[in-house]
């Protein structure tokens, strides 16, 4: 609100107080000035970072009231920290006060909030004080709809593989409402992830129903979903002609308290806690499983299948050429004997039982299971459902006690043993249970960018995995005395991804696969990018993590045949089958490609010039002369068709005569960490001393052994080793339990 210096003082106070009153909602209070004490007038901003950037705050006091605040991070994600710049400088107005509670999923940009306007106000020297007053909101009677984009953005062509259309809609939802209440909110549209949606649907219309107030808990482990149904409501609440902050109260957290008993309680509900649940439920153990996300599956659910070793459908089918003993001695050549032998050969030993199993039960429900195998993988294809109908048709009537949106804080120690955990719902409600044995089985820390930069030097990855794997694991098994392999490290991806644009929703993260020229952020070559396509899980995907940042170069020729064609456009047909392209990137055209060329160019993460000189200075390499020679160095390759320093194919040498010129920034995209916590062959988890704690075993992604670095070339070998040192965990827990 600005006001000019000729308004006397009363009048401006009588306009503060009328935009104070303004902002509420029924039976909540709102913040009213104190006429009696004289205070600061002024604009103070400052700044903290968020999640991409700074966020800037900027309070207006009025006679020491709180009379506007505006929020801006121009870096913020639009669809999560976008809703905390929009809806918390209200809430503080409403509050006078820059104490207010964090908008759920957006934690990052919610505490940047908090952080700026505290400095701000610091810099006032104002001490905010209110007293409070109801207010009715005055709606415009009727049903309003509002829409946002969620986990899929318009033209995504990502979603399909999960299950989503091919066409992408924005989530959409009606809600009606009276002049002064919600009366009802339902979800018309939503085309994000089948199995991600559901608990979203489910619950979120209910609560902010239930607690009048868009200020509700999202569903942990579907964010972006949660904001997209939360945005939706929003803008129909303001079409409506809501005061938005009048419905932003957070609900009371819970003082309540519980306590369990079990044999076993296994943290995390993915692929390694529900084999391990199985495992445990048929030796007759009685089982808690605590997962802190809205639904079971884990990052498992983003896996198309998982290795195995002798399988029955494996054998069936003719496929059983690989022996276990074959397969070690294969592992074990690739990684130099890096990886824990006895992990690897009993894990290796004991997969084609639990590929079996698994596959007995899914025989017996409307999932197909495992629908292909070869002589490694067995494919279920991907979605949270293989995963829901074990726990709904076996591992619930069994007496399984599931707590979902449930965090485990701390493992309970007593006699340097762990006996249990400490817990905690998402209302508040702590949970404690006491068990003989206790499994960890979460996802790793590929969402905790401070613990990717503690262990990986830096955090410039893209997480193509789920956001929710924070390392809660890791550092509970820490605090407990365990110790961790040295070969932690990311899982890496054979793309590559962006940390500020997009690029796996659309064509873009296809960009290393062409045999551009690829520069490191000195503008040096660095790798033959052949071993993008023909090695891309171990020696291209290492190279573009050593370098962080990447640069790929190429031509407006180059970009037009790609929109057109594909990579068809650059790579011979020949060359394409000799390199067996996986199916994903030899699609007929990248019909979006331009388009996502002008966004990373606007978030200045692409570049556009007439020249390759220029091409280098719009780019910003410190040394354009070491660019230059980089380049003049590369255009003889091209002219001799012999790449005598990185042994490039010929076939693989696209041009580059003719401008005008582009360069894309990318980097490594991770599907999250692995090979945390030291175990040994039973699972149980080992101090520094490389002796087991007793009670702890650590099975899936936070525990180590079975992989080095870089990743074993080849797929299905993370959610094999998931399930099936599950399955070895549990086994060893009955057996050291005496069940």
């Amino acid at each position: 609100m600005r006001q000019s210096k000729r308004i006397s003082a009363m009048v401006a106070f009588i306009a503060v107080s009328m935009l104070i009153s303004f902002a509420g909602c029924v039976g909540q209070a709102k913040s009213m000035p104190d006429a009696k004490a004289p205070g600061t007038s002024g604009r103070f901003s400052a700044k903290a970072k968020g999640f991409h950037g700074d966020v800037v705050v900027t309070l207006t006091l009025m006679n020491g009231t709180l009379a506007e605040v505006s929020a801006v991070g121009k870096d913020e994600t639009p669809e999560v920290g976008g809703r905390a710049l929009k809806l918390m400088p209200g809430s503080m107005v409403a509050a006078n006060s820059v104490n207010v509670d964090i908008v759920s999923g957006a934690t990052y940009t919610s505490k940047a909030i908090l952080a700026a306007a505290a400095e701000a106000l610091s810099k006032s020297g104002a001490a905010l004080s209110a007293s409070t007053v109801p207010v009715k909101q005055h709606m415009t009677p009727g049903t309003y709809f509002g829409e946002a984009y969620g986990k899929w953005k318009k033209g995504s062509i990502e979603g399909e593989r999960f299950g989503s259309p091919a066409v992408i809609l924005p989530t959409k939802v009606a809600v009606t409402v009276d002049e002064t209440r919600i009366l009802s909110v339902s979800v018309k549209d939503c085309s994000d992830t089948p199995g991600f949606t559901d608990p979203c649907i489910e619950r979120i219309p209910a609560a902010v129903m239930a607690q009048q107030s868009i200020a509700v808990d999202g569903v942990t482990g579907a964010t972006l979903t949660s904001q997209a149904i939360l945005s939706g409501i929003t803008s129909a609440l303001s079409k409506a002609g809501a005061d938005l902050a009048g419905f932003s109260q957070a609900a009371k957290r819970s003082n309540a308290s519980e306590s369990y008993d079990a044999d076993l309680v296994i943290i995390g509900a993915g692929g390694a806690g529900t084999t391990a649940a199985i495992e445990a439920t048929e030796a007759g153990l009685h089982v808690i499983v605590l997962e802190k996300c809205g639904k079971v599956g884990g990052t498992s659910v983003c896996s198309t299948g998982f290795a195995a070793i002798g399988s029955q459908m494996q054998k069936k089918a003719g496929m059983d050429v690989n022996t276990v003993a074959g397969t070690f001695k294969s592992l074990m050549d690739f990684c130099k004997f890096r990886a824990n032998a006895p992990l690897v050969y009993k894990i290796l030993s004991q997969s084609a039982s639990v590929a079996d199993k698994l596959q007995s039960y899914w025989g017996q429900t409307d999932d197909p299971g495992i629908v292909r195998v070869n002589e490694v993988a067995q494919d279920t294809g991907k979605g949270t459902h293989k995963y829901n109908v074990l726990y709904d048709k076996f591992l619930l009537p069994r007496g399984v006690k599931l707590m979902l949106e449930t965090r485990v804080n701390s493992l309970i120690m007593e006699d340097n043993a762990v006996v249990g955990v400490n817990a905690e719902k998402q209302d508040g409600t702590k949970v404690m249970v006491k068990a003989k044995a206790v499994l960890v089985c979460t996802g790793g820390f590929g969402g905790n960018d401070a613990m990717l930069t503690e262990y990986f030097g830096h955090d410039n990855f893209y997480l193509n995995g789920l956001s929710t794997n924070t390392g809660d694991g890791i550092k509970m098994c820490l605090a407990a005395g365990a110790s961790l392999s040295e070969e932690i490290e990311p899982h890496l991806a054979e793309y590559c991804g962006n940390k500020k644009v997009d690029f796996y929703a659309g064509y873009m993260k296809f960009i290393n696969q062409a045999g551009f020229l690829a520069l490191d952020s000195a503008g040096q070559r660095f790798v033959n990018e052949e071993l993008f396509i023909t090695q891309h899980l171990s020696s291209g995907a290492s190279a573009l993590r050593r370098v962080g940042n990447a640069y790929i170069l190429f031509t407006q020729k180059q970009l037009d045949a790609m929109v057109k064609n594909g990579v068809w456009g650059v790579i011979d047909k020949d060359t394409i089958k000799k390199l067996k392209m996986r199916s994903r990137i030899i699609v007929p055209a990248y019909p979006t490609l331009a388009d996502e060329m002008k966004e990373a160019i606007a978030a200045g993460e692409g570049w556009k010039a007439d020249t390759l000189d220029a091409l280098g200075k719009e780019i910003g390499f410190v040394d354009q002369g070491l660019y230059h020679k980089t380049i003049s160095d590369y255009l003889k390759v091209l002219a001799s068709g012999e790449d005598s320093l990185f042994g490039k194919t010929n076939s693989l040498m696209p041009t580059m005569d003719e401008g005008p010129y582009y360069a894309v920034r990318v980097v490594s995209p991770i599907d999250g960490t692995f090979n945390g916590v030291r175990v040994n062959d039973s699972m149980q988890a080992l101090n520094k001393d490389h002796q087991p704690i007793h009670g702890l075993f650590v099975a899936g992604q936070d525990s180590g052994g079975f992989f080095s670095y870089p990743y074993y070339e080849g797929a299905g070998w993370t959610q094999g080793y998931a399930l099936t040192s599950g399955a070895v965990a549990a086994r060893s827990i009955a057996e050291s339990i005496g069940k």
